[in-house]
C-alpha cells in the first residue's frame, strides 16, 4: 500500500485542496516568469502540482523528471531553475501544511529532510486550528450582525417618534415627497416627530411590498394607498376610518381637514363598505392626495394637415371623434389616435355610452351579455381593425416610449394630467386637450384616477400619523404636492390657483381637468383580483388578438359566475389544525430519528474514524440545515397548504382547511388551468426535440481536434450562463409587432407583400408558443457540453471496426454513435422535459402570459396564483400536481425506452 494510501482523511482531503490550489497557480506562471511559457507548465504540473501516489508517481519518477527536463536546452533549464526557485520554496510550505510527505519535493535529485515535515506539522495543526476558529466567528459573526446593528441604531437614533411612510414616485415625486417632509419637520410642533420615507420607485414595487409588510405584520404607518388596494384592505379591516379622527379632533376644538373644500368625486372614491368592498359609500379609508381626470390629447398640426376641425372644449361625439381619426389615419405615415385600451379606460368609454360592465360595486347581476355593451366593444374593435385608423393597444407599455411623441399620430389617450411636464417638452409640433367623446343623447362622464394617504390600523403611532397626514391635506402641502403639474389638487380652491399660475401654457385647455371632475365615477377594481384579471385578459383577446366579441363575452359571464360561485361555496372552511398536524408529524419524525440516533451508536466509529466522521459533519452542516430550513420545510409546509384556502396576505393561523376542494376546482372548474396545461404540453412537444436535436448536432460539430475549438465551445456555452431576464427583454425587441428586429429584416425580402406575423399580438395564439420555443434553442449550451462530454467517452475502436465493416456516415452514427450515447440521450431528454413545464422567465417578462392566455404557461398561471392572486393554498395544489405530472412523464418515459437505452459502456 502506498503511502498516500496510508494517509488519514484530513491530510487526503488537504493533498487534494493544495494539489487543486497549485494546479490553479500554474496559469499564472506564462504571464510572471521568466521560464518559457509551455515548458515551465508542463514541468510545474508533471513535477510538483500533480500529488505522489503509485499511478501518479510525479517527482518520484526519473522518467518524468528526465522526459520535462530534457524538453529544452541548457540555458532554458537555467532560467527554469531561476524562475522556479521562489516557487518551489512555497510550495513545501504548502505542502507540509497539507500534510503531504515531504520527500514528495526533491532540491538537486535529492530527497528532502524529513526533518523539515516533523518541523512544519505542528504549524500546519496549529493553522487548521486557527483556520476553524475564524471558520466559526465568522459564523457567529454572521448571524450576530443583524443584532448588534440593530441594537447600535436603537442607540443612536433619537427620542424622536419615528412614522414609517411608504410611497412611491420617480426623482420629481420623490423631491416633492422630500420637500413635504422637510417641510413637516422643520415646523416647532412637530419636533418631536421623524418621518423615514420608503421610496421604491414604481406603483407595482410599492404594492408589492405593502402586501408584504401587511403579511409580516410590520405595516408602514402611512403609506399610498391606490384604487386596486383599497377594497381589498378595507376588507381586512387594515385601515383607518379618517373621519373618526376628523370627529375627534373637532370635538377637541383641534384644526382639522375640511372635507367640503375638497372635489366631492374624489373623496367618494375611498369611501369603502367594508363588508362588501364596494366603493363609492361607506368608511372614509383615506385622503386623496391629488388626482386627475382623463380626455385625448390632440396634434394641432395634424389637424389641420387633415383639414379635421378641432375638437371644442364645450365637448364632442364618439363619431367625431373617429371621423377625426379615420381622416388623420389617411395621411401619409400617420395614424388617427393612440387609444389605450386598459380596463379603466374600456369602462370609461363603456360609461359614456350609459353602461358598465357589473352593478355598482363589482356586484352580480353582470351586463356581459347585454346587447348594447356588446355593440359598443364591438364598436371599438372595428375601429382598431379599420387601417391605421387607431393604433394597437396599449402600444406605450410594450414599448416604454409614447408614439405621440413622435408627431405622426393624431391623438393619445385616454390620458389625465401626467402626460402634461412630458408634452411639454414637445417643440416639433402645436398639440393641445381636447375633452372625453360622449354619446349624443347619454350624460357626460369621465373616470377618477387618483391615490390616498392611508393610516394603517395596526400602528402604533395613529396620532403622530394623522398629523402628519394633516399636514398632506393642508393648503402648504397640496401647494408643494401639485407644484410638478402631474396631477391636480384635490383642494378646488388651491387647484383653481394653480390653473390661473400657469397662464398661457399648454394645455391652454387644462380645465377640462376641472370640468369633467363634476361627471367622473371612481374607477375602482373588483375587491377579488381574480376577476380584475380575466377581464384583463378577455379585452386583451378582444382588442389584440381580434377575437370575437359576443363569444368571448359570454365566457366572461360564465367565468365570472363560476368564480363567484366557488366563493360563495368556499366560505364554510375551518380552521387548519395546525396543532393536530404538528403532533402528526412528529412521532415518526422522532421515532426515525430515535431509530437513526440508536443504529449510530451501535456502529459508532472508533478512534480517527469518530474524529473524521465529525468532522465531515460538522463541514456538512451549514449546508444540511439550509436544506431543511429553506427546502425540505417549505416542501412540507406546501403540502399542507395544498389543502387549505390560504391568503398570503394574512398569517398562517387565518388558513381554512378545505380538503380536496381546491385539486376539485383545478379540474372542473378551472378553465385557466386547462389552457395553461395545454400551452405547455405544446410547448414541452415543440422546445424537448428541437433543443436536443440542435444540441447534439452542435456536439458533434464541435467534437473535433483543432486549436480554436474551445473558442467556439465557449460561444456557444456563453448564452446559457447569461441572465434569463436580461435576455428576455432582449428578445421582447427581437420579436416586437411594430418596432422589432426580425420585423425590420424580414419585411424587405418576403415575397408577395408578405409581413412579418405580430408574434405576440393578433398571430400570438398560433406564434407565441412556437416563439417560446425558438428561444429556447438559444440556451442549449449546457446540453450541448454533456453531449460533447459522452461523445468524448466513446471508443475510438467502436468507430474503427465499423469503418472496417464498412459503416460510414449514417450507418456509423445510427448503430455506434447513438447507442453507445443513448445513457446521455435520456438523461438530456428527462431534464428538457422537467425544465419545458417550469418555463417561466421568459413569458413573465416578455408577455406576462399574454395577449389574453396566448403564453400563460402553467408555471406562469401558478406566479399568478401566489403572488398576484396571494391564494397560497391554490397554488400549493397546482405545485404539487405539476411534480405528479412531471414524475408521470419521467416513469412513462422510462419504461417506454429500456429497450433503447444501452448501458454496456457503463458496466465495463
Amino acid at each position: 500500500m502506498t503511502r498516500r494510501a496510508c494517509m488519514p482523511f484530513r491530510a487526503r482531503w488537504g493533498a487534494s485542496a493544495s494539489s487543486w490550489f497549485l494546479t490553479t497557480a500554474t496559469i499564472g506562471i506564462d504571464w510572471i516568469s521568466p521560464c518559457p511559457g509551455p515548458m515551465a507548465r508542463t514541468w510545474f504540473v508533471s513535477t510538483i502540482a500533480r500529488p505522489a501516489s503509485a499511478s501518479n508517481p510525479g517527482l518520484n519518477s526519473p522518467r518524468r523528471v528526465r522526459a520535462s527536463w530534457s524538453a529544452g536546452s541548457r540555458a532554458s533549464r537555467a532560467r527554469i531553475m531561476r524562475g522556479c526557485r521562489a516557487w518551489k520554496a512555497a510550495i513545501c510550505g504548502v505542502s507540509c501544511w497539507s500534510r503531504i510527505p515531504a520527500r514528495c519535493l526533491r532540491r538537486g535529485g535529492r530527497p528532502a529532510s524529513e526533518k523539515r515535515g516533523a518541523v512544519m506539522e505542528p504549524i500546519a495543526r496549529w493553522a487548521r486550528r486557527i483556520t476553524a476558529a475564524a471558520a466559526v466567528a465568522v459564523l457567529i459573526g454572521s448571524f450576530g450582525w443583524m443584532g448588534w446593528r440593530r441594537v447600535s441604531a436603537a442607540r443612536s437614533q433619537d427620542d424622536r417618534i419615528a412614522i414609517k411612510v411608504l410611497h412611491w414616485g420617480e426623482k420629481t415625486e420623490d423631491d416633492i415627497v422630500r420637500r413635504l417632509v422637510a417641510d413637516f419637520e422643520a415646523q416647532p410642533e412637530n419636533a418631536g416627530i421623524r418621518i423615514v420615507r420608503i421610496n421604491l420607485g414604481q406603483a407595482a414595487a410599492v404594492r408589492t411590498k405593502l402586501q408584504t409588510m401587511f403579511a409580516a405584520g410590520e405595516p408602514p404607518d402611512v403609506f399610498y394607498l391606490g384604487l386596486e388596494n383599497v377594497s381589498d384592505l378595507a376588507m381586512k379591516h387594515a385601515l383607518v376610518d379618517m373621519e373618526e379622527l376628523i370627529e375627534a379632533d373637532r370635538a377637541a376644538g383641534r384644526e382639522t381637514v375640511n372635507l367640503d373644500a375638497f372635489f366631492p368625486s374624489v373623496v367618494r372614491c375611498f369611501r369603502v363598505n367594508e363588508e362588501t368592498g364596494a366603493v363609492g359609500d361607506g368608511k372614509l379609508v383615506g385622503l386623496p392626495k391629488d388626482f386627475t381626470t382623463v380626455g385625448f390629447y390632440y396634434n394641432r398640426d395634424l389637424f389641420r394637415r387633415a383639414g379635421v376641425a378641432e375638437p371644442p372644449a364645450t365637448g364632442w361625439t364618439w363619431e367625431q371623434f373617429h371621423a377625426a381619426a379615420k381622416k388623420i389615419g389617411e395621411l401619409p405615415d400617420c395614424y388617427g389616435a393612440d387609444f389605450v385600451s386598459w380596463e379603466q379606460m374600456v369602462r370609461i368609454y363603456l360609461w359614456t355610452h350609459g353602461h358598465d360592465f357589473t352593478s355598482p360595486g363589482w356586484t352580480a347581476p353582470y351586463s356581459f351579455k347585454h346587447p348594447e355593451l356588446q355593440a359598443a366593444i364591438q364598436q371599438l374593435q372595428d375601429w382598431f381593425n379599420d387601417g391605421r385608423t387607431l393604433l394597437s393597444a396599449k402600444t406605450q407599455m410594450e414599448t416604454l416610449q409614447d408614439p405621440f411623441l413622435s408627431g405622426n399620430v393624431g391623438m393619445a389617450g385616454p390620458f389625465g394630467r401626467w402626460k402634461v411636464p412630458a408634452y411639454r417638452q414637445i417643440r416639433g409640433f402645436d398639440w393641445d386637450l381636447a375633452p372625453l367623446p360622449h354619446v349624443e343623447g347619454k350624460p357626460k362622464r369621465n373616470g377618477v384616477f387618483t391615490v390616498a394617504w392611508g393610516i394603517s390600523s395596526a400602528t402604533k403611532h395613529k396620532e403622530e400619523s394623522w398629523r402628519f397626514v394633516k399636514y398632506l391635506m393642508s393648503r402648504r402641502g397640496q401647494q408643494l404636492m401639485t407644484q410638478a403639474g402631474l396631477a391636480v389638487s384635490v383642494l378646488r380652491e388651491v387647484a383653481e390657483e394653480s390653473l390661473k399660475s400657469e397662464g398661457p401654457t399648454r394645455p391652454r385647455n387644462a380645465r377640462l381637468f376641472l370640468d369633467a371632475a363634476d361627471d367622473a365615477l371612481p374607477t375602482d377594481f373588483p375587491a377579488i383580483p381574480q376577476f380584475q384579471q380575466l377581464l384583463r385578459v378577455r379585452l386583451e383577446e378582444i382588442f389584440k388578438i381580434g377575437r370575437p366579441v359576443k363569444p368571448t363575452l359570454a365566457r366572461l359571464d360564465s367565468e365570472w359566475q363560476a368564480l363567484d360561485k366557488q366563493y360563495e361555496v368556499g366560505v364554510g372552511g375551518r380552521p387548519m389544525p395546525w396543532g393536530r398536524l404538528l403532533s402528526i408529524w412528529m412521532w415518526p419524525v422522532g421515532a426515525m430519528l430515535v431509530a437513526g440516533a440508536m443504529l449510530w451508536w451501535r456502529g459508532r466509529p472508533r478512534g480517527g474514524e469518530l474524529r473524521e466522521e465529525r468532522a465531515g459533519l460538522m463541514m456538512s452542516s451549514p449546508w444540511i440545515i439550509g436544506f431543511i430550513a429553506f427546502t425540505a420545510f417549505p416542501i412540507v409546509l406546501s403540502a399542507a397548504l395544498a389543502f387549505t384556502r390560504w391568503s398570503s396576505l394574512t398569517t398562517l393561523d387565518r388558513a381554512e382547511f378545505i380538503g380536496w376542494e381546491n385539486f376539485v376546482n383545478l379540474w372542473r372548474d378551472d378553465a385557466t388551468f386547462g389552457i395553461a396545461l395545454r400551452k405547455t404540453a405544446w410547448y414541452a412537444l415543440l422546445a424537448v426535440p428541437s433543443s436536443q436535436l440542435v444540441a447534439l448536432a452542435a456536439a458533434m460539430l464541435l467534437n473535433r481536434e483543432h486549436w480554436s475549438v474551445g473558442i467556439f465551445r465557449s460561444i456557444w456555452y456563453l448564452p446559457g450562463v447569461l441572465a434569463g431576464v436580461g435576455m428576455a427583454v432582449m428578445w421582447k425587441w427581437v420579436f416586437h409587432h411594430e418596432h422589432g428586429l426580425l420585423k425590420a429584416l424580414l419585411d424587405p425580402v418576403l415575397p408577395g407583400g408578405m409581413t412579418t406575423p405580430a408574434f405576440f399580438e393578433k398571430d400570438a395564439e398560433a406564434w407565441g408558443v412556437p416563439v417560446f420555443a425558438l428561444i429556447n434553442l438559444w440556451g442549449i449550451g449546457g446540453t450541448m457540453m454533456i453531449y460533447l462530454a459522452g461523445l468524448k467517452g466513446i471508443p475510438k475502436d467502436l468507430y474503427e471496426a465499423a469503418s472496417i465493416d464498412g459503416a460510414l456516415g449514417w450507418r456509423r452514427f445510427r448503430h455506434v454513435t447513438l447507442p453507445m450515447l443513448s445513457p446521455v440521450i435520456f438523461f438530456n431528454g428527462i431534464m428538457a422535459i422537467i425544465a419545458s413545464f417550469q418555463v417561466f422567465t421568459q413569458a413573465h417578462v416578455m408577455t406576462g402570459g399574454g395577449p389574453g392566455d396566448a403564453t400563460r404557461f402553467y408555471v406562469v398561471y401558478l406566479y399568478n396564483q401566489a403572488f398576484d392572486f396571494h391564494e397560497m393554498g391554490y397554488a400549493s395544489a397546482m405545485a404539487w400536481l405539476l411534480l405528479l405530472i412531471v414524475l408521470a412523464l419521467t416513469f412513462a418515459l422510462m419504461w417506454g425506452t429500456k429497450r433503447f437505452v444501452h448501458y454496456e459502456g457503463l458496466k465495463a
